[in-house]
């Protein structure tokens, strides 16, 4: 008997830009057609602006969860995700960042490619006897036009819809809750993507596992490049709101 909860956990990561996150929050809702739980972390912003939208949207019913860091104190990106990742209760756990601009029917997307990849996978992907698909531990929603990830140099293999790669960037992903639970928790570094190219090495040395992207970009990043990194300015107290979830969908 399948006893996932039926819908996707969507943990966003907020530090300042509020016109970058009420887009990403907009067009995320809008677009999804499936249903899912909104969970954000903001990690110390100090533009009051993003403090407006976060109390708007605990205030309507929008979000979850919501965790903030006081403004300034910055912890990381690793250290927001495991927080988010720990109180999400969907399958599939999706990291998200602040400036994505989700693509109509992306989440219904993600949810056919990985329950198709869940039912054709074979626990021994590289065996000369079984060529069967191998698991996916990383899903991503997106690839780029630019560096850093040349994405015709890290192809393995093609499957139907997705593409196996020796390296993903980690803008957008969902994970499997089994594939959380395998290679969880996120390396807690102080800049930005140390803890998705940490969680990208385990999973393509594990041998069982690989990363994946998704054939068709199922969202697009407005922001690249612009902005702040993520810095740890000084250990804050987590302010946690927790509801039961709001499943949207």
């Amino acid at each position: 008997m399948d006893d996932r909860p039926g819908y996707a956990s969507a943990c966003v990561l907020s530090f300042e830009r509020p016109a970058f996150l009420r887009e990403c929050i907009s067009t995320l809702l809008e677009h999804a057609d499936a249903p899912l739980e909104l969970i954000v972390h903001d990690d110390g912003s100090h533009d009051v602006g993003v403090h407006t939208l976060l109390h708007d949207w605990v205030r309507d019913g929008v979000l979850s969860t919501l965790i903030t860091n006081p403004p300034g104190h910055n912890q990381g990106q690793g250290t927001a995700l495991n927080r988010m990742f720990g109180m999400a209760t969907g399958d599939p756990i999706l990291k998200l960042d602040q400036d994505l601009v989700f693509k109509p029917g992306w989440l219904r997307r993600v949810n056919e490619l990985l329950e198709s990849n869940r039912t054709a996978a074979s626990w021994n992907p590289w065996s000369q006897e079984s060529p069967a698909e191998p698991w996916l531990g990383l899903l991503a929603l997106m690839s780029y036009e630019h560096e850093p990830v040349d994405y015709r140099k890290t192809v393995i293999a093609r499957f139907d819809g997705w593409s196996s790669h020796s390296h993903i960037l980690g803008s957008a992903f969902a994970m499997s809750r089994e594939a959380w639970e395998h290679f969880g928790p996120f390396g807690e570094h102080s800049e930005a993507f140390a803890e998705d190219y940490e969680m990208q090495r385990l999973v393509s040395r594990s041998r069982e596992w690989v990363c994946g992207l998704a054939d068709e970009d199922l969202v697009s990043n407005q922001g690249f490049g612009i902005g702040p990194s993520t810095v740890v300015v000084a250990e804050g107290q987590v302010q946690p709101i927790k509801k039961e979830p709001v499943i949207h969908g």
